[in-house]
């Protein structure tokens, strides 16, 4: 019932092949053979069914209408007429227009159906990914919180000492640039835990309505500088529709989706990214999603679920936490990170809306 393009010409081209077989056979059998007039009526439901097979409601009707016109001229006004009696041949023309009609449309109903149950069987894979992979960092996360904190507090300590080290120093003293680096690197690792406490448990998002229009501009403005220096074009498709969600996590959602997406694009001769925005049904619910696509080479099949593990990273100088904890954040909303895989790469972030 779901066949390729190829297939369905196939079975057209089979069905026309049919009909002229048929219509020749009418006419090279003597019409005192009635048995065999008989036959060959009943055989041009074949075609009918085939074309309904393939093309649904239109070939069934279609193919109809062409075996009865090419039916009626043997039936009724050639000399090598069908011997059967009128009212059966005018009958059987009309189970030609029924059976057209009516296969083609159950033909419909199932290809419909099976459209259904292909975008459910979809929804349903995106959603259990996504509770296989929060089930992951919800363990990670606890694990990550305790560890963050308990570095934390000796880390302030650490500070507090370095810089009363550092002011003991003038800035033409030897040792005073040794002091800095100090500093520099208790600040980075500063950094670095509280990164981990970002993906371990961000704070519950605080929604309110905003023009998604409005939230992508921000961003752009934010990355408009970045972005230019790499010789990487932003474009946005947004339209100026109102969305509910906490604007704050959901840029930074948003950002983290740019920059990898610029990443990945840097090899491209042109590198774009993308933003663009639609509204879904998934589940039988509806969400907001915000895409972000770019032209690189793409996310390679061996890698598109270990992307979003934390501390994933393909750059030497990435942390591996962007995606991760974006993915947090979109579990805190309620809603989902996926990655959609074409003729290019695209990260779509969907925010659940009140139905």
């Amino acid at each position: 019932m779901f066949q390729s393009q190829k297939t369905r010409r196939n079975l057209l081209i089979a069905a026309v092949v049919i009909v002229l077989g048929i219509t020749a056979g009418h006419y090279v059998t003597d019409m005192h053979h009635v048995a065999f007039h008989n036959v060959y009526r009943r055989l041009y439901y074949l075609p009918i069914v085939l074309a309904a097979f393939a093309h649904g409601l239109k070939g069934g009707g279609v193919m109809a209408l062409v075996v009865s016109a090419a039916y009626i001229p043997h039936a009724f006004f050639s000399h090598h007429r069908d011997p059967a009696p009128t009212v059966d041949k005018l009958l059987e023309i009309v189970l030609y227009l029924v059976i057209g009609l009516l296969t083609g449309w159950l033909v419909e109903l199932q290809r419909r159906a099976h459209a259904r149950l292909s975008v459910a069987l979809n929804e349903k894979e995106v959603l259990e990914k996504q509770l296989v992979r929060a089930g992951k960092l919800s363990a990670l996360g606890q694990l990550t919180s305790g560890l963050a904190h308990e570095i934390r507090n000796p880390l302030a300590s650490i500070l507090g000492s370095a810089e009363a080290i550092t002011s003991e120093f003038e800035e033409e003293h030897r040792k005073y640039p040794l002091t800095r680096v100090l500093l520099d690197e208790i600040s980075r690792l500063d950094q670095v835990v509280s990164g981990f406490l970002k993906f371990a448990g961000p704070a519950p998002p605080e929604k309110r309505k905003i023009s998604a229009r409005e939230l992508v501009l921000r961003l752009e403005g934010l990355l408009r500088t970045t972005l230019e220096g790499r010789k990487i074009r932003l474009e946005t498709q947004v339209p100026d529709e109102m969305v509910e969600l906490d604007s704050d996590q959901a840029g930074q959602v948003l950002l983290n989706l740019v920059l990898n997406g610029a990443d990945a694009a840097q090899s491209a001769e042109n590198p774009t990214v993308v933003i663009v925005f639609e509204r879904r049904k998934i589940a039988g619910k509806p969400y907001a999603c915000f895409g972000v696509k770019d032209n690189g080479e793409g996310v390679p099949d061996s890698l598109a679920e270990t992307i979003f593990e934390p501390y994933f990273t393909t750059r030497s100088d990435g942390s591996g936490l962007g995606l991760s904890i974006s993915n947090t954040i979109m579990e805190k909303h309620g809603g989902i990170l996926d990655l959609e895989q074409g003729d290019h790469t695209v990260f779509w972030a969907c925010f659940p809306e009140e139905p």
